[in-house]
C-alpha cells in the first residue's frame, strides 16, 4: 500500500510539472517575436526540472521503506554494538580477558517478581538465567565495584552471539545521560518519553536514521541494559534512607521503566544500581527479578593475584592474611573486581629505567589501610599518580603529572556538578558521567554558545556581501539600495536557515556509501534535490531582479522571457545544487561505527572544509567562465565565501572550537588538543569509552578526583 502510494504521488507530482512547464512557456512566449526564446534551453531545463523531483520522491520512497525493515536494520545494530562493547570488555577487565566468574543471587521484591529466576547464578551462565525470565526483566545490584557493570556487558555480549534474526538488539545506555526530561506518572506518557530517549540513543551514538530507530523501537527491537541507575542523583538527596544517590530521579526513571510496556506485559530491561541507592528508593522494578552480586571470595582474590602478578614472593605476606583471615580487614577491603584490579596494578607498576617496584604489596596490611575509606582513597591516589607519571604524557602531550592531574580534576568536577544541581541546558540535563567532546561547552557556561552566534552572523555577513557585489555588478547596475537590499536579504535567510541548534549534532563526509546501493540512492535524491532547488532559486532570482530593473509595466513577462533566452538559470543551478547535492548526499547520517569520540568532532570540521572548498571553486570556476560575473579576484573571493558557507554546515565542530576557546584561562583551564588528552587518559586506564562518550574508569576514582584538585 505504501509503495503504490508513493508511486501514485509520484505521478501526480509529474503530470503537475509537465502542466506547469506548458503553462509557463505559453505565458513567458506568447507575444515573444520569433528567434527571441532559446527553446532548446526550455526544453532541457523545465522539463528537466518535474522529472528530478518526481525521481527524487520515488528515491525518498524506497529508502524510507528500506529503514522500515527492522530485521535489517536490527542485524546491522547488532553488529555496531558489538564492535563498541568488545573493545569495552577488555578494557574493563585487564590484560587478563577471563573475568572473575562472580556469583549473584536472587533477591525476592515484595510482589510482582518475574517468573522463571533461580535463586542463584554465576557470570558464566547469566544468558541462561536471563532467558528463563519472563519478562525478561533483570535487576543487577551489588556494592561498589563489584562487577555490575561487567555482569551486564556480559549478559549483553552473550545475547549477541546467540541472538537469532527476529530476537532484540540488547543496547547499553548511561542513566545518567538521560537528557530528555522524566515524565511524571505511571502511565503511556511515561513508556513515550522511556522510547523517545532511546529513539534519540540510537541515533546519536550509532547514527541510525530517524526512521530506522524508530521503527526499531516500535518493533520492540531494542532491549534496553540501562546502567548507573543510583548514578542519577547526587549523594545526600535520598529521603528513604542513609545511602547515596537513591534520589527522586532515580525513583522517577524507575516508575518510568516500570510503565514501559510491550502490549500486555512490560518491557524487557537490564538494570544495573548499587545495592543501597536501590533499597532506599521504596520502590522497585516491577514483574523483574533482583538479583546481587556476592563479594569476591579470599579464594578467588588469592587465584586473581597470583595468575596477574609477575612476581608472587613480593605478595606472600597478602596470600597469607587472605588465607588464615578470611573474615579479616584486606579481605573485606578488597571483595570487589575494582579494589582488586587497582591494587594489583598500582603494586605491580615498575620504574622503567630501572625496573623497581616503587610500591610494596605489604602496605596493604598497614593498620591506617584497615578502614574502607581510607584504603580507598590510599588506591585511588596511587592509582591516579601512577597513570599520570609514565612517561607518555610528557613525551607525547607536552605536560606535567601535575597538569593533567588538574584537568582530570576539571572534568570530574564538572560531573559531579551535573549530578549535584542537575542543570537543564537548552531543554536537556547534563550528564554526571558522560563527557562527549562536542557537548562539553556547558563546562563553560554560555560563552561557547555566544562566540559560536557571533561566528554565524560574521558568516552571513560574508555571504550577504558576497550577494550585494554579484546583484550590484552583474544585473541591478546602478541601484545600489537594491543590490543592498538583495544581500541583506540573502545574510538574513542564511542566518535564519542556519542558525546553529542549542545542542548541534556532527556531520560526516562518507564517499564510501556510494559502494552500496542504499548509499548511490540517498547520493542521487539529495543531488535531484539540491539541483531542483538550484535552479528554481536562480530563476525566482532572475525574475527578482528583472522587475527591479524592468521599468515596464509587463514585467513578469519580460522577467520570464529573460529566463528561458538563455540557459543562465540551468547552468547556474546546476553550479549552485551539485556541491550542495554532493554534500548532502555523502553526508553519513545512518548506521555508522563510531570508534573513538573524537572522530565525530573531526569529521565534522572536515565535512564543513571539504564543502566550503567544493562551493567556493565552483563559484570561482563560474566567475572565470562568465556565468556569475562581477565577482573579483575570481578564487580569492569566491573561495572565502565558500569557506564560510562550509563553517556554517560544521555546527558540531565549530561549538567545540568555541568551547576551547572559552577554556584557555581561568579556574576551569583545558587543553587546547582536549581530545587527543582524552584519549590519552583512556589508554592509561583513567577513562573508558561509552559509545560516543568517554567516562571514568569508575565511579569511585570520578568522586575523588573531583574533590581532589592537586595529587
Amino acid at each position: 500500500m505504501g509503495q503504490r502510494g508513493g508511486r501514485a504521488a509520484g505521478w501526480a507530482w509529474a503530470l503537475l510539472c509537465v502542466v506547469g512547464v506548458v503553462w509557463l512557456v505559453v505565458w513567458g512566449s506568447h507575444d515573444a517575436e520569433r528567434g527571441d526564446v532559446d527553446w532548446a534551453s526550455a526544453s532541457i531545463a523545465l522539463p528537466g526540472l518535474g522529472v528530478a523531483v518526481w525521481s527524487a520522491w520515488m528515491t525518498r520512497t524506497a529508502l524510507r521503506s528500506q529503514d522500515t525493515d527492522v530485521v535489517v536494520v536490527a542485524a546491522r545494530l547488532a553488529v555496531l554494538v558489538t564492535r563498541a562493547e568488545s573493545p569495552e570488555r577488555a578494557r574493563l577487565l585487564g590484560d587478563d580477558h577471563t573475568p572473575i566468574d562472580l556469583r549473584f543471587v536472587l533477591r525476592p521484591a515484595p510482589a510482582h517478581n518475574a517468573e522463571g529466576a533461580d535463586p542463584d547464578g554465576r557470570l558464566g551462565t547469566v544468558v541462561d538465567y536471563y532467558r528463563r525470565l519472563r519478562p525478561g526483566r533483570l535487576v543487577i545490584t551489588g556494592a561498589p565495584g563489584s562487577g555490575k557493570t561487567v555482569l551486564a556487558l556480559e549478559l549483553l555480549l552473550a545475547i549477541l552471539e546467540s541472538r537469532a534474526p527476529g530476537d532484540p538488539v540488547p543496547v547499553r545506555m548511561s542513566l545518567a545521560s538521560w537528557t530528555t526530561p522524566l515524565a511524571t506518572g505511571n502511565g503511556a506518557d511515561a513508556g513515550r518519553a522511556f522510547e523517545e530517549w532511546v529513539r534519540d540513543h540510537l541515533e546519536r551514538v550509532y547514527r541510525l536514521s530517524p526512521t530506522a530507530a524508530r521503527a526499531l523501537v516500535e518493533a520492540g527491537m531494542v532491549l534496553p541494559v540501562l546502567d548507573g541507575l543510583d548514578e542519577m542523583d547526587a549523594a545526600g538527596t535520598t529521603t528513604g534512607g542513609p545511602h547515596p544517590r537513591g534520589g527522586p530521579r532515580a525513583r522517577r526513571a524507575l516508575e518510568t521503566l516500570n510503565a514501559y510496556t510491550r502490549g500486555r506485559t512490560r518491557a524487557e530491561i537490564v538494570l544495573t544500581c548499587r545495592s543501597g541507592p536501590y533499597e532506599a528508593l521504596d520502590t522497585w522494578a516491577k514483574s523483574a527479578a533482583r538479583v546481587e552480586i556476592i563479594g569476591v571470595t579470599p579464594a578467588q582474590a588469592r587465584d586473581f593475584v597470583l595468575a596477574r602478578v609477575d612476581d608472587p614472593h613480593r605478595w606472600r605476606e597478602v596470600i597469607h592474611a587472605l588465607d588464615t583471615d578470611p573474615s579479616g580487614a584486606l579481605a573485606r577491603n578488597l571483595s570487589t573486581p575494582w579494589r582488586l584490579t587497582t591494587a594489583v596494578m598500582v603494586h605491580e607498576q615498575r620504574h622503567l629505567e630501572t625496573g623497581a617496584y616503587p610500591h610494596a604489596p605489604r602496605s596493604l596490611l598497614s593498620p591506617a589501610l584497615a578502614n574502607d575509606t581510607a584504603l580507598r582513597e590510599h588506591l585511588n591516589r596511587l592509582y591516579v599518580r601512577a597513570a599520570t607519571e609514565h612517561p607518555t604524557p610528557r613525551g607525547l602531550l607536552g605536560h606535567t603529572p601535575e597538569q593533567a592531574h588538574a584537568w582530570l580534576h576539571v572534568l570530574a568536577r564538572h560531573l559531579d556538578t551535573n549530578t549535584t544541581t542537575a542543570p537543564m541546558v537548552g531543554g536537556r540535563g547534563l550528564s554526571g558521567t558522560d563527557l562527549v567532546p562536542h557537548e562539553l561547552w556547558p563546562l563553560a557556561g554560555r560563552r561557547p554558545h555566544v562566540v559560536h552566534l557571533l561566528q554565524v552572523m560574521i558568516t552571513a555577513g560574508i555571504l550577504g556581501y558576497a550577494a550585494t557585489a554579484y546583484a550590484s555588478s552583474s544585473v541591478v547596475g546602478s541601484s545600489r539600495p537594491v543590490a543592498i537590499g538583495v544581500g541583506a536579504a540573502c545574510g538574513t535567510v542564511l542566518l535564519t536557515v542556519y542558525r546553529p541548534r542549542y545542542w548541534p549534532r556532527p556531520t560526516r563526509l562518507d564517499p564510501g556509501q556510494l559502494c552500496t546501493p542504499q548509499g548511490r540512492r540517498k547520493a542521487l535524491t539529495k543531488l535531484a534535490l539540491s539541483l531542483t532547488v538550484g535552479i528554481a532559486f536562480v530563476i525566482a532570482f532572475a525574475i527578482t531582479l528583472g522587475i527591479a530593473n524592468d521599468g515596464s509595466t509587463d514585467v513578469l513577462t519580460n522577467a520570464l522571457k529573460g529566463v528561458l533566452t538563455n540557459a543562465f538559470p540551468s547552468v547556474a543551478g546546476i553550479m549552485l545544487g551539485l556541491p550542495f547535492g554532493l554534500s548532502a548526499g555523502l553526508s553519513n547520517d545512518g548506521g555508522t561505527e563510531v570508534k573513538d569520540p573524537r572522530n565525530l568532532v573531526r569529521a565534522d570540521l572536515a565535512f564543513g572544509i571539504t564543502l566550503g572548498i567544493v562551493f567556493g571553486s565552483v563559484l570561482g570556476l563560474g566567475t572565470m567562465l562568465g556565468i556569475t560575473k562581477g565577482i573579483a579576484p575570481p578564487f580569492a573571493f569566491t573561495l572565502m565565501v565558500g569557506f564560510a558557507f562550509g563553517l556554517l554546515k560544521a555546527s558540531a565542530g565549530m561549538r567545540y572550537l568555541a568551547f576551547l576557546l572559552c577554556v584557555r584561562v581561568g579556574p576551569r583551564t583545558l587543553p587546547w588538543r582536549l581530545g587527543r588528552f582524552l584519549h590519552w587518559a583512556t589508554g592509561a586506564g583513567l577513562l573508558r569509552t561509552a559509545g560516543i562518550a568517554y567516562q571514568f574508569r569508575h565511579r569511585e576514582l570520578q568522586d575523588w578526583l573531583a574533590h581532589n584538585p592537586t595529587p
